[in-house]
């Protein structure tokens, strides 16, 4: 990954973070891209000798995701590979949720996943090559209780990732979307919370891997940088499930 220059988004925390350092690790130059303030982040990677440059983004917002990008040019020059790992997370029954939250998780999930991939495409065609990773979810593929609205977004992210690679394999650029299944980051915890019993959802989502735990968020950044790398070379459109079994196991 030396020479590189990737774009992840979510980067404060959870598998956003693991898939910073996981870059950071491998030699690559990384924009941190938050809602949240990732100076702290960001000068530590350059005290060790990384590169890396902290920018604040709302990627439901057009202005602010362009901006993102024309301060990576500014910065490094170009962008090679993209992770769209921010998200939000809504508990509720579907006439339980006020509109104001489908529309933000959809703004995020969704809308905010193709923002980012549109202003990276844009680049990365006129290098005629370019990686982008999305991140969905299991709960995409299967239908759990309470999380209609997060459900749906992370649904559109896969078929979104499909239509991408499809629509831009003759651009060079290769999209493949990671699920992972119920992982320990700060976004499932605060799910947990919005629960009614929160100690009995927890104890039920973790019963519901055939591995009987949570994902580790390095875990997941393992797959996306597989997917990154050049050993993926062959693999656009498709979806990873690192799921822990999650869609593999009958009720």
């Amino acid at each position: 990954m030396t020479g590189k220059v990737v774009v992840v988004t979510g980067a404060a925390s959870g598998i956003g973070r693991a898939c910073a350092d996981r870059f950071v690790l491998q030699g690559a130059s990384v924009v941190l891209a938050d809602q949240s303030d990732t100076g702290e982040l960001a000068e530590s990677i350059r005290s060790q000798g990384g590169q890396a440059l902290s920018v604040r983004v709302d990627v439901s917002d057009e202005l602010s995701v362009s901006q993102l990008f024309v301060e990576t040019d500014q910065t490094f020059g170009h962008v090679d590979i993209v992770v769209n790992a921010a998200g939000l997370h809504h508990r509720g029954l579907s006439y339980d949720v006020p509109l104001s939250e489908w529309d933000k998780v959809i703004d995020t999930n969704l809308k905010g996943t193709f923002l980012c991939c549109r202003s990276a495409i844009q680049r990365m065609r006129l290098n005629g090559a370019g990686v982008i990773i999305n991140v969905g979810s299991e709960l995409a593929y299967v239908a759990a209780p309470h999380v209609s609205v997060y459900s749906a977004s992370k649904a559109g992210v896969v078929h979104l990732t499909r239509c991408l690679a499809r629509d831009h394999g003759v651009d060079g650029i290769r999209v493949n979307c990671v699920c992972p299944g119920p992982t320990d980051t700060p976004l499932l915890q605060r799910s947990f919370s919005q629960s009614d019993d929160p100690a009995g959802t927890r104890r039920g989502v973790q019963e519901s891997t055939i591995m009987g735990r949570f994902g580790r968020p390095e875990e997941i950044a393992n797959v996306v940088h597989f997917l990154a790398s050049d050993e993926a070379s062959y693999m656009t459109g498709s979806i990873v499930l690192a799921d822990g079994g999650v869609t593999s196991k009958a009720p």
